[in-house]
């Protein structure tokens, strides 16, 4: 029966993080299924923005899960500091993860929410979290972004695009996954960089990542960033 409603919150009768935060054993299996994915994260320790930030800069990962992506930039940028925002039940798996890859020292652990994105960070990264949510919530998370990002500081946003044209890609079986599972859905990268733009954002450039992906990168709407420019 066709209801319009997140087929997950029917089935369980709560949405998908709540009903996984009290159960670790479907955390865990949840967070290794996104880390068995993470080829698409192989290019983006050599993006521009970390080359920057690299020596002694600090990189925000907002909701980073297990630590993946921040365990592969810190060991890539030795100089480099972490910040890992995430759930209480994730934070202890993502500080196992990430000191047993000896990062503890150069890594900082935030139990918290979207609400509370730590500020003064030189680069901020949402991997994989935008397609979770609805336009509205995905304007939410972006402002805090915004507001706890320097003037200076560079965001990279990390989703499957979907393609303007209509081609092939596995963005699309992702649109109706994500539909179904949560309530999200993929965006093209017009319509991202109209969420940046409603939060005081503007989107800088894309750069395309394996098994689909991209990194879109953006900065603060300011005196000396109020273009954009992005391929579709």
């Amino acid at each position: 029966m066709l209801t319009g409603q997140v087929a997950f919150e029917q089935r369980f009768g709560e949405n998908h993080f709540d009903h996984f935060a009290r159960d670790p054993e479907l955390a865990e299996l949840f967070d290794r299924s996104m880390a068995a994915g993470s080829r698409m994260f192989d290019p983006l320790p050599a993006h521009p923005v970390l080359i920057a930030a690299a020596e002694g800069g600090t990189v925000v990962d907002i909701a980073g899960g297990n630590g993946e992506l921040l365990r592969r930039i810190l060991s890539a940028h030795p100089r480099l500091h972490g910040i890992l925002l995430e759930r209480p039940h994730t934070i202890e798996t993502a500080r196992r993860f990430l000191g047993a890859a000896g990062h503890t020292a150069r890594c900082t652990f935030r139990a918290g929410d979207f609400a509370e994105v730590p500020a003064g960070g030189d680069v901020y990264h949402l991997s994989r979290v935008l397609h979770v949510w609805d336009d509205d919530r995905c304007r939410e998370i972006l402002r805090h972004c915004a507001r706890a990002m320097p003037d200076t500081a560079d965001l990279l946003v990390v989703e499957r695009v979907l393609p303007a044209d209509g081609s092939a890609s596995l963005a699309t079986a992702w649109d109706l996954h994500m539909m179904c599972d949560v309530g999200g859905r993929e965006r093209r990268a017009d319509h991202y960089a109209r969420l940046f733009a409603d939060a005081g954002l503007t989107l800088v450039d894309r750069a395309p990542l394996p098994l689909d992906g991209s990194v879109l990168h953006a900065r603060k709407i300011g005196p000396t960033n109020t273009g954009s420019r992005s391929s579709s």
